[in-house]
């Protein structure tokens, strides 16, 4: 795992250096403390530099150092992420003539570039990962994205200049402005993140996920090479499922036990990392280390159900407990994150990310098992509008009704019933951050206050082509917003500040396209959130440790701000700035009906403070 940036410059407007390219790298300084490499070149038909700042996971020797040239000297690439298939990759190049001078995974890329064309390479890769690959002979540029965009990729483009880096920093040191983003920053205060496109910054974007940008003389052009597809269903019975189900999880996560350095788990006591753990215990060569992290606060403790879990598959077990007094680390954490982010689980992510990586280099974690395998409230929704989908032969009758009465239960039945993608973007909306209304009330701009609702209907357009069911229009849109938007964004920034890399088996490429393909009623048979890992589940646990309230992974923010926190609050918050006119008569309103628990704001109140923190470190600090 590492940290990459770099410019490409085929109007030849900027001359590149090394210091140039030593600048815009260190904000990569904790995803790469091992080594760091630099390479550029001018020359008569473009010019380019690399970066990268290297955390030794796969091959420890010079041999895996980079940026990396192939053997002809005519390619090079600057790599950040694990490809877990890289082994049989290579033995099949090595079958097609292909000769190798190191064991890294990186090597792979670039001579299954040369052998396969980017393409069929992306499409074979398995992992996690952000590159920039450079054919000179060819005069072209690749800059790709994983599946999921496990890894972050920023770029800034403007006529024949590409910037890109691996952290939104880097570009601070090149001088693009950074004017803010309405759009993204409204999504921010509705979604705690920013958007799948868009960055806080007008002129930086983010490279989405299974994508991939082509770059030569002519201009830059965007293509996908992989789609979630929900389409073909499988014709296996829910028995067998849910035993193909469990053999590819074990699969998964034999995968991302690849390392040349240790490996431990994430263990929260919670299903998905339960079962991570499980198959890591079983399958690693050695006694697996897990880690889990807890509160003083019982209804965000889950530290017990951690330990049965630890005892079941004898793991070394290691557990820390955080109170207010932990958190002076908050602030630097916010600033690692480059863009306001305000998912405030981020920070017991980063304390067991700290502890893990005293012991380990590699963890493994749970995140996406929720999103494959429906663990949230939003695919009861889901189910719901499916079943009412299924009685689409009442649309008509409904339309009318609507129409006549002015029900509005009316008119949502309708609008399930015809697939009206604003009618099913209402079940995205996670009721954490500011409604729209709310979002109206804080800066009346329709760029802001519409953010959230435009970036949920065009996920839902875009599911709406590959499935034919409501239920997997939720669970591929839930993927495109707030698993790539913030749970990804969250544990990867948290785990590198503490240059530890985290992987996530629930994302192998085999696993998710087995679970696109199941029907709804499998998925969630009965009615029951994540049937499926319940029933693999079973096979392991007690069922008391299964079928137990579900609960997040947060921290109790509310209750802090109203005592160890208040009086720093309110000195960030109402010492106004100018940047952006929010409305701080609308601020009061919610701090005092929080403060008197007339009302629980704690997410929407964090919101801002992460805000005012972003704009007092980004401009009134400079």
């Amino acid at each position: 795992m590492c940290g990459i940036a770099g410019i490409i410059d085929f109007g030849k407007n900027v001359e590149l250096d090394e210091n140039m390219l030593r600048q815009m790298a260190q904000a990569l300084q904790f995803r790469g403390p091992d080594q760091e490499g630099y390479c550029f070149q001018n020359n008569a038909n473009f010019n380019f530099g690399l970066a990268h700042k290297r955390l030794s996971i796969l091959d420890l020797s010079e041999a895996g150092r980079q940026p990396m040239w192939n053997s002809e000297k005519n390619c090079v690439i600057a790599f950040n992420g694990e490809i877990y298939n890289f082994p049989s990759l290579k033995t099949r190049l090595e079958k097609e003539g292909a000769t190798f001078k190191s064991s890294s995974d990186t090597e792979v890329i670039l001579v299954a570039y040369a052998f396969w064309g980017i393409e069929k390479m992306l499409q074979e890769l398995e992992g996690m990962f952000a590159f920039t690959l450079v054919d000179i002979e060819k005069q072209t540029v690749f800059i790709a994205r994983d599946r999921f965009g496990e890894k972050p990729l920023y770029y800034h483009k403007k006529n024949d200049f590409f910037a890109f880096s691996s952290d939104i920093r880097s570009f601070h040191s090149l001088g693009i402005s950074r004017e803010i983003d309405l759009h993204a920053l409204g999504y921010f205060f509705s979604e705690m993140s920013t958007p799948i496109h868009s960055s806080i910054y007008s002129e930086i974007k983010k490279l989405p996920p299974a994508s991939y940008i082509q770059l030569t003389s002519n201009g830059s052009e965007l293509k996908e090479y992989w789609r979630l597809n929900y389409k073909k269903k499988t014709n296996l019975s829910l028995e067998d499922t849910i035993a193909h189900a469990e053999v590819l999880l074990e699969k998964a996560v034999q995968k991302t036990l690849l390392s040349d350095v240790p490996v431990g788990c994430f263990l929260s006591g919670g299903l998905d990392s339960s079962l991570v753990s499980l198959y890591a215990a079983k399958n690693y060569s050695t006694q697996l280390k897990t880690f889990s992290v807890g509160f003083e606060y019982e209804s965000f403790n889950e530290l017990p159900y951690a330990r049965a879990i630890s005892k079941q598959i004898g793991s070394e077990h290691n557990e820390i407990i955080l109170n207010p007094d932990d958190l002076s680390i908050v602030d630097d954490l916010l600033k690692e994150y480059g863009e306001p982010f305000a998912d405030s689980s981020a920070i017991p992510t980063f304390y067991v990310s700290k502890f893990a990586g005293k012991s380990v280099k590699v963890a493994l974690g749970g995140d996406g098992g929720d999103e494959i395998f429906a663990g949230y409230r939003t695919y009861n929704q889901g189910l719901r509008m499916q079943h009412w989908y299924n009685k689409r032969y009442l649309k008509l009758p409904l339309t009318v009704l609507s129409k006549l009465t002015h029900s509005e239960k009316a008119s949502y039945l309708a609008g399930v019933m015809k697939k009206d993608p604003v009618t099913l973007a209402s079940a995205l909306y996670r009721n954490m951050g500011f409604s729209q209304g709310a979002l109206k009330e804080l800066l009346n701009d329709k760029a802001f206050y519409e953010a959230s609702k435009r970036e949920h209907e065009k996920a839902i357009l875009k599911a709406l082509d590959e499935t034919e069911d409501v239920f997997d229009v939720l669970l591929h849109s839930s993927i495109k917003t707030r698993l790539v938007n913030d749970y990804l964004v969250k544990t990867d920034r948290a785990t590198m500040f503490n240059s530890l890399e985290l992987r996530t088996p629930f994302l192998d490429k085999d696993l998710i396209e087995f679970s696109n393909s199941l029907p709804y009623d499998y998925v969630m048979h009965a009615g029951e959130n994540k049937y499926i890992t319940k029933k693999i589940a079973e096979k392991h646990f007690t069922k008391d440790l299964i079928y137990r309230e579900k609960q997040g992974f947060g921290i109790p923010i509310g209750h802090w701000m109203k005592n160890v926190w208040k009086k720093q609050f309110e000195e960030v918050v109402f010492e106004k700035q100018a940047i952006i006119p929010l409305n701080y008569t609308y601020i009061e309103k919610i701090w005092e009906e929080h403060l008197s628990n007339q009302k629980d704001h704690s997410h929407r109140l964090w919101i801002i403070y992460v805000f005012h923190k972003w704009i007092k470190n980004e401009y009134l600090a400079s």
